[in-house]
């Protein structure tokens, strides 16, 4: 809880450094966001890190050389590790550190010199007869798995137990507040843009908010309520998110007649996934959270507007056979 609080106050300062790193020219040093990262021949750079792209390494890395959903080619010599989180990983040149990948392939080609471990969670491991390894070599979860890495195994028992909990929690919002949850989806649907802005936006004005509530004595008063609340709100649009998610995938595949519970526990399994995008996986968890919370004030707002009505629906399917008829 504590680590998702410290999240969520760097999120405008992050957002905005992401912003800058991606609107600006690709550089191998920089950590970039979205884009491919090529180190050419005779280039050398501090480290290399992308969240969404492809590496290609001909020059030299001096740290660690990461990409969260991409393969990472490396054909020049890497100081520190090579880590991948979704893609397959090729080493043809000298690596100090380790080698790890989440579900993805390693291939060691013949000049491969690997000093630390190389580990492939999902995926397979081919090597040369030439390539070299001095650490340990693991392809899947070994029974050794607990002995050998037990923190990567708390991380994923950790990670299992979250998955489960959003899971419980969205599927009970299907529930328990059936009408808000689907209002607020389709607000997300519909301005998918407004709401990211009003999520981010809601942030700093709560921050602002803050400042002239602390002003007034009074105000201290309502200070007390109004972060619970806001706490509450970013919560809800979590579940907003995961349901607006698995809900297209469950229409894309045809099961949504299964009921908003299955498309629900889908969207929470998607949202725990994107937090573990190495690097960038706590931004994105909280950012997702935020753009359900904007779409959950901006169905406030347009219930607010007087001489306004709009219809109800008692499932979502429902509303989407109605905008096809129009």
């Amino acid at each position: 809880m504590s680590r998702s609080a410290g999240l969520l106050i760097a999120v405008p300062a992050l957002f905005l450094a992401a912003l800058v790193l991606s609107a600006g020219p690709v550089r191998a040093s920089e950590k970039k966001v979205m884009e491919n990262v090529v180190v050419e021949k005779g280039d050398t750079v501090e480290e290399v890190s992308t969240a969404w792209g492809y590496v290609l390494v001909e020059g030299e890395v001096e740290e660690d050389v990461r990409s969260g959903l991409g393969n990472i080619e490396i054909k020049g010599p890497v100081g520190g590790d090579v880590q991948a989180g979704s893609g397959d990983v090729y080493i043809n040149a000298p690596v100090k550190g380790d080698v790890k990948v989440g579900s993805g392939d390693v291939h060691l080609g013949p000049e491969a010199w690997v000093e630390g471990d190389v580990s492939c969670g999902g995926g397979r491991l081919a090597r040369d007869p030439s390539a070299v390894v001095i650490g340990v070599e693991r392809a899947g979860f070994s029974p050794e798995f607990d002995e050998e890495d037990p923190d990567a195994f708390l991380g994923a028992a950790g990670w299992a137990l979250m998955t489960l909990v959003l899971a419980a929690f969205a599927v009970l919002a299907t529930v328990v507040v059936p009408r808000p949850l689907r209002a607020a989806t389709r607000s997300l649907e519909l301005s998918p843009g407004r709401s990211l802005l009003l999520g981010l936006g809601s942030f700093p004005a709560a921050i602002i908010l803050s400042v002239l509530l602390a002003i007034t004595g009074v105000g201290l008063v309502l200070l007390f309520l109004l972060w619970p609340a806001y706490l509450a709100l970013v919560f809800f649009g979590l579940f907003v998110t995961a349901y607006f998610l698995g809900r297209k995938v469950v229409l894309a595949t045809g099961h949504y007649r299964a009921g908003d519970a299955l498309a629900a526990a889908v969207g929470a399994v998607l949202v725990a996934a994107a937090y573990q995008i190495p690097i960038l996986g706590g931004l994105v968890f909280v950012v997702l959270a935020l753009i359900g919370a904007g779409a959950t004030f901006s169905t406030l707002l347009s219930r607010w507007r007087p001489g306004v009505n709009r219809p109800t629906y008692a499932s979502y399917e429902d509303y989407l056979n109605d905008r096809r008829d129009a």
